[in-house]
């Protein structure tokens, strides 16, 4: 993978991120704090964007310019899952919004940066899947271009 290909990578998985994110904050906010009406400011509202872009961060112990074997891939997950359970834990240590003496708001935000993750690689394996059958089938149509070729 290129660096190009990498940042482009990046910038959709922010995307993705920022959605789910926005999805898992009303989850457990609702769950958390059932009937609490929220008091926000204009600028509150990019805050899934900003956890986002922080999460992004450890994503670069993925990269790498060379094929990786199996367990190489599975270890920089693991390392990066780790990296983006600990800015979380950070985010919501440091905020004043979030009730962390709780220990269910705690086990609340780890789940949901687990499935939150869980799905982002399946996004991006499902997108990569959908890559590799697309150029397959244009490989497969080269090669019966150039046998029809051949043939004449």
């Amino acid at each position: 993978m290129t660096v190009k290909e990498f940042i482009e990578s990046r910038i959709k998985l922010l995307f993705f991120l920022t959605v789910l994110i926005l999805v898992a904050q009303s989850i457990v906010g609702t769950i958390a704090e059932p009937g609490q009406t929220l008091h926000i400011r204009y600028i509150d509202l990019l805050s899934p964007l900003y956890i986002a872009g922080l999460c992004i961060l450890p994503t670069i112990v993925t990269f790498s310019r060379k094929k990786l074997t199996i367990q190489q891939v599975l270890i920089r997950h693991a390392i990066q899952l780790a990296l983006i359970e600990g800015v979380m834990m950070l985010i919501a240590l440091t905020s004043d919004a979030i009730d962390t003496t709780r220990p269910a708001v705690v086990l609340l935000i780890a789940g949901s940066v687990l499935v939150i993750y869980v799905l982002a690689v399946l996004f991006i394996w499902l997108g990569q899947l959908g890559e590799s059958k697309k150029m397959t089938e244009q490989l497969h149509q080269l090669q019966q271009n150039a046998e029809r070729e051949a043939e004449q």
